[in-house]
């Protein structure tokens, strides 16, 4: 079969095992896909995902990890860990649009890399499986439709690795999967992404790759820095000062709780435009170790 023929059937394997990676244990062969999915989209049922954290959610994952401190002591000895990065690059097949290339995949590699640098985390292409569908499909892919369990179904391997999905969804910039969910739907694990909101894509303002920062930060277990407003735990880290509500632009001295500091605009799990978030804090970076090591085995 040539190459074109294979793109156009959505069996494309492009990316090679990386040298130097982290293997997690039981990695298993790729399962089959099916055909191309060219239905319009049609809601169904919510699913885990980003939208919305319950507070009886909030307060399980707290005690998981509380009881996890307790009977494992913090360590001050890092072992940098490097996650697999399985990408599932989905594109028009009539037009070749969201058809990344590698080199553009490894742009939003480096960025996301440097954003977790500082706590021995970091991403490597494992594979790359490039899949050809109909227009309706790029684009009408959102949270919790057809679509989306339609782009899921190419999901592979274990809890440790990271499945990217992009294309080109209409109404998001995408979503994620928290790592707690995984337990109960292994399949819907990873991070649906915006590919337009890539370094040099064409999302005004997302365009440097921040989106999928800040996404797979919550794959990480971290929460938005606006999770809860101004009442009760918030995102349950103690150096991030309460926000009511998502950031819009850089706004310089937004303070929209009344608790000691102003909103954590440059954070990059607020909403702010990409060259205003630039940092994670101390205890969010700690909480991410907690998170891994509780939820995907994975220990820094």
């Amino acid at each position: 079969m040539s190459v074109s023929k294979a793109l156009r059937r959505g069996l494309a394997l492009s990316g090679l095992l990386a040298a130097g990676l982290v293997v997690p244990a039981g990695a298993g062969a790729a399962p089959a896909h099916a055909a191309c999915v060219t239905r319009p989209a049609a809601n169904t049922a919510a699913i885990p995902g980003t939208a919305a954290v319950s507070r009886a959610t909030a307060a399980a994952v707290q005690r998981d990890l509380r009881q996890r401190e307790q009977t494992h002591p913090a360590h001050k000895s890092k072992a940098p860990f490097t996650v697999g990065v399985v990408w599932n690059v989905f594109y028009d097949q009539a037009t070749g649009e969201g058809n990344l290339s590698d080199a553009a995949l490894q742009r939003q590699i480096d960025v996301v890399n440097q954003a977790f640098s500082p706590v021995g985390l970091s991403f490597r292409t494992y594979q790359v499986y490039r899949y050809g569908v109909s227009h309706a499909v790029l684009h009408g892919v959102a949270e919790g439709n057809q679509n989306e369990a339609y782009l899921k179904q190419t999901h592979k391997y274990n809890q440790q690795y990271l499945n990217l999905f992009t294309a080109r969804p209409d109404d998001s910039r995408g979503w994620a999967t928290f790592p707690w969910d995984y337990a109960s739907r292994p399949g819907y694990d990873g991070v649906v992404l915006n590919s337009d909101t890539m370094p040099g894509g064409t999302r005004p303002d997302y365009d440097e790759g921040k989106t999928a920062v800040n996404l797979i930060g919550h794959w990480t277990g971290l929460w938005s820095t606006y999770q809860g407003g101004c009442s009760g735990e918030g995102d349950y880290v103690a150096d991030t000062p309460a926000e009511a509500s998502p950031a819009v632009g850089c706004p310089t001295g937004r303070d929209t709780c009344p608790a000691a500091g102003t909103d954590p605009i440059h954070n990059y799990m607020d909403d702010s435009t990409d060259h205003c978030r630039v940092q994670f804090t101390h205890g969010q970076l700690q909480r991410v170790i907690g998170t891994l090591a509780q939820y995907r085995g994975i220990n820094l």
